[in-house]
């Protein structure tokens, strides 16, 4: 969520007439994240989210579309994605598929606890129940193929021993991909700076668009490596079991998951440890960019493969 398409205001102004939500007030750029451009939307009638799509297709940025509003309609605190007067989803600006979304109330936090834990748990567990009858067949951006061509761009520019973990680590997700694991449409990225918090409570869940078909323990997996590592790349104790018992709580998980358990979360781990080197030493031009440290995930990486932990 970064700023890489500036937008005038004529526009701006332009593309307002294609909905019906008022006149524009202000734009101001939204710095968290590093993937699309991200502005908050102030107009005479509301606020909005306005998104601009730097790497998706117009026609793969529907389907994500599509799911939020899947979520949303089902009662998910998930924003509701606006449709233009034409009943788009998304529309092109600057040659760019864009969106206008809901703003929720709430803020992302930063440091987490038990409690906190006990939430998330509760909300991905829910968030797969309510997602198990979505229809459309979402492809994986980051599936082994991305793991494997990221491998070799980095391949020059990190060192011998970072290489190693990461061939262990892909030789692991390669094994995992074969297993017959329960499948449905996954967030991939609940990271703490995609939930909205207010007043202790969760009040949103956003950033889908690294949602796909795939394995429900390894989106497990991903919110586990966020919300209950500690700053060594350990896991903490009390929020992992608070966190596990919770989601268990809502979907049963199955003893083939229980015994790949450890293969889902280094294949997490690798995921956003190569996706950090990537924009570490290719960075993005960016207005406003944020790029997030790979050593916290280079930690957690080597924690997970040497690491027996237990659902």
């Amino acid at each position: 969520m970064s700023v890489y398409t500036k937008i005038t205001e004529d526009e701006l102004s332009k593309h307002l007439l294609g909905y019906s939500i008022g006149k524009a007030i202000s734009l101001t750029g939204i710095s968290d994240g590093i993937e699309n451009t991200n502005y908050l939307l102030k107009t005479n009638q509301n606020e909005f989210i306005f998104t601009i799509f730097e790497n998706i297709k117009k026609e793969d940025v529907g389907q994500y579309l599509d799911f939020m509003n899947h979520l949303s309609g089902k009662g998910l605190v998930c924003p509701n994605v606006l449709k233009s007067n034409n009943g788009e989803l998304s529309v092109i600006i600057n040659g760019k598929p864009s969106a206008i979304i809901e703003k929720l109330s709430g803020k992302s936090i930063i440091d987490t606890n038990p409690n906190i834990c006990i939430l998330i748990g509760d909300l991905l567990a829910e968030f797969h129940n309510f997602g198990s009858d979505f229809k459309r067949n979402i492809k994986n951006s980051r599936d082994i193929s991305w793991c494997v061509q990221s491998y070799d761009k980095l391949a020059e520019v990190i060192t011998d021993d970072q290489l190693k973990l990461i061939e262990k680590a892909i030789n692991i997700q390669k094994e995992f991909l074969t297993q017959n694991l329960p499948m449905g449409t996954i967030h991939a990225d609940l990271f703490r700076d995609n939930v909205l918090f207010d007043k202790n409570k969760i009040s949103g869940m956003i950033d889908f668009y690294y949602s796909c078909h795939g394995f429900l323990i390894y989106d497990l997996a991903v919110v586990v490596n966020d919300w209950c590592t500690a700053l060594d790349g350990t896991l903490v104790n009390e929020k992992y079991i608070k966190l596990i018992s919770a989601y268990t709580n809502k979907r049963s998980v199955q003893n083939l998951e229980k015994k790949y358990w450890h293969h889902a979360l280094v294949s997490a781990a690798l995921r956003f440890y190569l996706s950090r080197l990537l924009d570490l030493h290719f960075p993005k031009i960016g207005e406003m960019t944020h790029i997030k440290d790979p050593l916290i995930f280079e930690n957690i990486l080597k924690d997970r493969i040497n690491t027996s932990y237990q659902i």
